[in-house]
């Protein structure tokens, strides 16, 4: 007898696992029945006219992910336009809910007060003891004993009609005492280069519609490789192409600007806001953007109206008479409701000592509008 034949077969892989290989097959069993109960549901409902294979759309939350925390250096790109010289990244430290801290201070506060607006109440590039919506609340607690929760709910680029979005979803469920927006600049930007806020712009778009690819890759970019999207969007940002500029599409062309027309678009929103919060038992607080476009700009400011200019066409004195209209538009929105407008374009000094560009503040300039902020809300709070 030869020993070929007295050998003993070697069991496969498939013998010595049989139970990973019954879990195998049944996977692909199951995705089979899946797929094919798919395609015959499918076929069925497109034959009695109903399509359930759209893109989805969603209402777009402009916040910073909650729970996050990431550290901010300056844009290089925006160096010409500052008197600053920035050696650091700023950190933003995000709490739970979206909003900036130190933010929610108590778990049961005596009172809460929301601050709303763009990059101007956001103060990313301040320390963060410095921030004004965190300082007004301190030094209010200093002032009435209170214990307050100050909620800094500003995002760089947001405009009033996503400030209107966060204040219905987020804000109002907080049950504050006082709601302060500050917005001028976002909205004025947004109103002429797209000429409404309902564009189709990618970062301004009230609606997003994404495709199934694209939110297949968004979910793996900011669930599998969060740290490597950021890197990413950090080198981006540094080299300042132009895939960073969201109104990229809209430089070079010369506008026609009807600034009874945009004034009014912004009009409506604060109105929209006043009304909001009045009728939820919340009291309403605008504020005037503090900024250095005067009649007689330094350079840093001229620099930037005229790379400006030079997209639009605007002169210097066009762009400016259009800011002051909507600061003004404000006041007088401020002025039909009752309600108090707290005027930093007049109050905060219009030069580099507290702004470190044409309107946002350093640090001095806003511990500077704090101290202003909360002389004016200490009345509302301590009735």
């Amino acid at each position: 007898m030869t020993s070929k034949t007295s050998e003993i077969q070697k069991p496969n892989w498939f013998q010595q696992n049989p139970k990973k290989t019954l879990a195998v097959f049944t996977a692909l069993a199951i995705l089979l029945i899946v797929g094919a109960a798919e395609k015959i549901l499918q076929f069925y409902n497109h034959h009695h006219g109903v399509f359930l294979e759209t893109e989805p759309r969603y209402i777009r939350l402009k916040e910073y992910r909650p729970g996050s925390r990431i550290l901010l250096p300056f844009p290089p790109g925006h160096r010409p336009y500052t008197d600053n010289v920035f050696t650091k990244k700023y950190p933003i430290d995000v709490d739970s809910n979206g909003f900036i801290k130190p933010s929610k201070k108590y778990a049961h506060p005596d009172l809460s007060v929301v601050f709303l607006g763009g990059s101007t109440t956001e103060c990313m590039f301040v320390d963060e003891e410095n921030r004004f919506p965190y300082v007004v609340g301190t030094l209010l607690e200093q002032e009435t004993g209170k214990k307050i929760n100050s909620y800094n709910g500003g995002m760089s680029g947001l405009n009033s009609l996503q400030c209107l979005d966060i204040l219905l979803n987020k804000v109002i469920p907080l049950k504050p005492r006082v709601v302060v927006f500050m917005e001028d600049i976002n909205d004025l930007s947004t109103l002429l280069y797209e000429g409404t806020y309902w564009s189709q712009n990618t970062t301004r778009a009230p609606i997003e519609t994404l495709k199934k690819t694209k939110l297949l890759g968004k979910l793996l970019k900011e669930i599998l490789i969060p740290n490597l999207n950021y890197a990413y969007r950090n080198l981006r940002s540094m080299l300042e192409t132009a895939h960073g500029d969201e109104f990229a599409k809209a430089r070079g062309k010369k506008l026609k600007v009807d600034q009874a027309r945009l004034t009014g678009e912004f009009a409506m929103n604060l109105q929209s806001i006043v009304d909001l919060c009045k009728v939820r038992g919340i009291t309403p607080v605008l504020m005037t953007q503090a900024n250095r476009i005067t009649d007689h700009p330094d350079p840093v400011v001229a620099a930037y109206i005229n790379r400006f200019g030079n997209d639009t066409g605007l002169s210097y004195r066009d762009f400016k008479k259009i800011y002051d209209a909507f600061n003004e538009t404000i006041r007088r929105i401020g002025r039909q409701n009752q309600v108090l407008v707290i005027d930093l374009a007049r109050e905060v000094p219009p030069d580099k000592a507290y702004l470190y560009d044409m309107v946002h503040f350093n640090d001095r300039g806003s511990r500077y509008a704090a101290g202003l902020i909360a002389g004016k809300l200490k009345p509302i709070l301590t009735p």
